[in-house]
């Protein structure tokens, strides 16, 4: 399958990578040396060093034969203009990331439709989308929505004090026979299990569970966890994911956004009715403690500086706030740094990788729905075929391969968190949290024998 990618920034790098794992075909095009330099040295790729708004650029790629085109520069303008070309001479898919929404606003003259895009990506939007989740949910360091919202995932490191420190699995189950929930994974060390009933916890370890909407606050209850919600937010940024999270909290909570660009936080101030916004230094300790920054649930760190994100989020940790959530740029930073206890750490540019190599998934029917970016895990959900392995059967006869688990069973509209008795029907929905590897393995039990 070949594939052009325009933009070798941080997406396109780390879209490539991520395909070129698969023994994808693959064409990456930018402008700048130094970003093709990079990706000639860590890619197994053909690197073009030119416009990708370029027709003949574009035809020195082969766009013509192209299975799918990502359109990832920083520039909307480029991108839109690459994917019109990349229509016009042929490509079968394209896929354009826009930081601007309101090209996807009935109202905006500029439909995304008319250059030939048949996918949309909305960077901003997502992750802005993924911290208000986070706000909401503040014990988590990772929360995740299924079932329309009637089921959650969420993450939380454990410490020492931990009711879990010391226990097993079977023991969490044991303990919690009142409502069904899941331990879905535990990351240790940056390893990923699936784990077994007999596995132990430890101090540091990042549990996953999951558990129905209607008994998230019993799980939390029964591990010790407040369910107090955030009231008092700190933006530090007034970005485009800085705007978006204010604008959707400032109606429920209190709501301070600061900037360092006095021009800025003047613009913004008259956007956002309802949030206070100051001019000020987001990383001036004497400026947080005045502002009281022990007293605030959540402090969100978006600017459009890395670093800058990174030392706010950790001076406003260490001042006391309850809740950092941090914005990076470098995918890589989101698994290197969700283990070092500063806080969440989300980026768009993740969220941008994840949606691309989502929509190729989707394409080739491997139904994932979820693609948990660094852990090597993801989420797919399968419906049961007429003579399938799968078919009433047992759950626990069903022998999945090891680094799997059935979470959730959707019979006619029924949501089931099921145990091991538990017999799937034909034309029931599951959900299964597997790794990678063990994808097709898994679906294969559910498809027709025939």
């Amino acid at each position: 399958m070949k594939v052009v990618i325009i933009g070798a920034g941080e997406v396109g790098f780390h879209v490539a990578k991520s395909l070129s794992e698969l023994d994808y075909d693959i064409a990456v095009i930018d402008t700048d040396p130094v970003k093709c330099q990079r990706a000639n040295e860590h890619l197994d790729v053909i690197v073009i060093e030119g416009n990708g708004s370029d027709a003949q650029i574009l035809k020195d790629a082969n766009v013509n034969d192209a299975d799918y085109v990502f359109c990832v520069t920083s520039s909307d303008e480029t991108n839109l203009i690459a994917s019109m070309q990349s229509h016009n001479l042929g490509a079968k898919k394209i896929v354009a990331r826009l930081r601007n929404t309101d090209y996807s606003n009935n109202i905006n003259s500029i439909h995304p439709e008319k250059f030939g895009i048949d996918i949309v990506i909305h960077p901003e939007y997502e992750v802005a989308n993924e911290i208000v989740r986070l706000v909401k949910h503040p014990y988590a360091d990772k929360f995740y929505e299924f079932e329309n919202g009637k089921a959650v995932l969420f993450s939380r490191k454990i410490n020492h004090r931990s009711k879990l420190v010391n226990s097993t699995v079977e023991d969490f189950h044991r303990n919690n026979t009142e409502f069904k929930s899941l331990i879905v994974a535990v990351v240790r060390n940056e390893k990923v299990t699936i784990p077994p009933a007999s596995f132990k916890f430890e101090p540091g370890d990042s549990v996953f569970f999951f558990v129905k909407l209607k008994n998230l606050n019993p799980l939390l209850s029964s591990l010790g966890v407040s369910t107090s919600s955030s009231k008092r937010v700190m933006i530090a940024g007034a970005s485009k994911i800085g705007r978006r999270v204010a604008e959707k909290l400032q109606k429920t909570m209190s709501v301070r956004l600061v900037d360092n660009s006095k021009q800025k936080a003047k613009k913004v101030a008259n956007q956002l009715s309802d949030s206070i916004v100051m001019h000020a230094d987001a990383t001036d300790v004497e400026f947080l403690k005045n502002e009281n920054i022990g007293d605030v649930d959540s402090f969100i760190s978006v600017t459009e500086d890395q670093q800058l994100n990174l030392l706010a989020g950790i001076l406003a940790k260490q001042l006391k706030v309850k809740q950092s959530i941090i914005h990076v740029t470098n995918p890589d930073y989101v698994k290197s740094m969700s283990g070092l206890g500063i806080g969440s750490i989300v980026s768009k540019n993740t969220s941008s990788v994840n949606s691309i190599i989502k929509a190729i998934r989707i394409d080739h029917k491997d139904n994932v729905i979820q693609i948990f970016s660094g852990l090597g895990m993801e989420a797919i959900e399968l419906e049961v075929e007429r003579n399938s392995k799968g078919a009433r059967v047992p759950i626990a006869n069903l022998n999945l391969p090891h680094g799997s688990l059935i979470a959730l069973v959707n019979h006619n509209g029924h949501i089931a968190i099921p145990s091991g008795d538990y017999q799937i029907l034909l034309n029931d929905t599951v959900l299964i949290f597997c790794i990678n590897s063990k994808v097709k393995e898994v679906a294969n039990i559910f498809k027709s024998e025939e």
